[in-house]
C-alpha cells in the first residue's frame, strides 16, 4: 500500500512539474508575444508620426501654393500687361538659353516694360530691336514690330548671337546688345546689373547661357 501511494504521489508530482513546465512556458511565450506586440505598436506609432508629419507639410505647401496662386491672380488682374510680359519672358528665356530674371532686367532698362516704346536710333518695343540693323538678317515684319511675343523672340534671338560671339560671356554679349560695335558703353552693363529682377541674384556673373 506504501508502495501505491508512493508511486501516486511520483505521479503527482511528475503531473505537476509537467504542468509547471508548461506554465512557465506559456508565460514566456506570452511575453514574446506581447514584446512583440509592443515592437510593432512602437513602429505603428512612429509610422503614424512620420505620416503625421508628412501630413502636415503636405497642408502647409497646400496652404502656400493657394496663398502663391491668389497673389498671382490678383498681381495678373491688376497688372495683366506685365503679367503677360512676365509670362513670354518665361518661356522665351528658357527656349533661347537665358535666365528670366536677366531678360527681364534687360527689358526694364531698354523700355521700361513699355511695348511701345521707340527711341530715337530707330529701335522698336520692348527689346528696343533695330530695325535697321536687323531688318533684313532677321526678316523683320514691319507690321510686328511692337507685339510683345514677337518682339521679345526678335530680341532673344539677337542676345543669343551676341553671346556665341562672346562666348558666352554675358557682359559682354550685353554690351554688343546695346552697342552693337561701334563704341564703348559700360554703363548699359552695370544697369541691367543694378536692376536684375530678384535680391539674391545681382552680380551678371552668375548667369550661365546655353551653348
Amino acid at each position: 500500500m506504501h508502495r501505491n501511494v508512493r508511486k501516486m504521489m511520483i505521479v503527482f508530482v511528475a503531473l505537476v512539474v509537467a504542468g509547471l513546465a508548461g506554465l512557465f512556458l506559456a508565460i514566456a511565450e506570452f511575453n514574446r508575444n506581447y514584446e512583440s506586440h509592443l515592437r510593432s505598436l512602437d513602429d505603428m506609432r512612429r509610422r503614424i508620426e512620420i505620416l503625421q508629419r508628412d501630413l502636415d507639410l503636405r497642408n502647409r505647401q497646400l496652404a502656400d501654393y493657394e496663398v502663391t496662386r491668389y497673389r498671382a491672380e490678383a498681381f495678373s488682374r491688376r497688372y495683366p500687361l506685365f503679367d503677360r510680359i512676365a509670362r513670354v519672358v518665361f518661356d522665351k528665356s528658357r527656349e533661347y538659353g537665358f535666365h528670366p530674371r536677366l531678360v527681364m532686367g534687360v527689358i526694364q532698362v531698354e523700355s521700361a516694360f513699355n511695348p511701345k516704346a521707340v527711341s530715337n536710333r530707330g529701335a522698336y518695343g520692348l527689346m528696343q530691336v533695330n530695325l535697321s540693323v536687323w531688318r533684313d538678317e532677321l526678316n523683320i515684319e514691319r507690321g510686328r514690330i511692337f507685339d510683345i511675343e514677337y518682339n521679345i523672340d526678335l530680341g532673344l534671338k539677337i542676345l543669343k548671337r551676341y553671346s556665341l560671339v562672346a562666348k558666352g560671356n554675358i557682359q559682354r554679349a550685353l554690351h554688343l546688345y546695346n552697342n552693337g560695335y561701334k563704341y564703348n558703353n559700360t554703363g548699359y552693363v552695370q544697369r541691367v546689373n543694378s536692376v536684375l529682377f530678384d535680391s539674391e541674384v545681382n552680380q551678371l556673373s552668375q548667369f550661365n547661357l546655353t551653348q
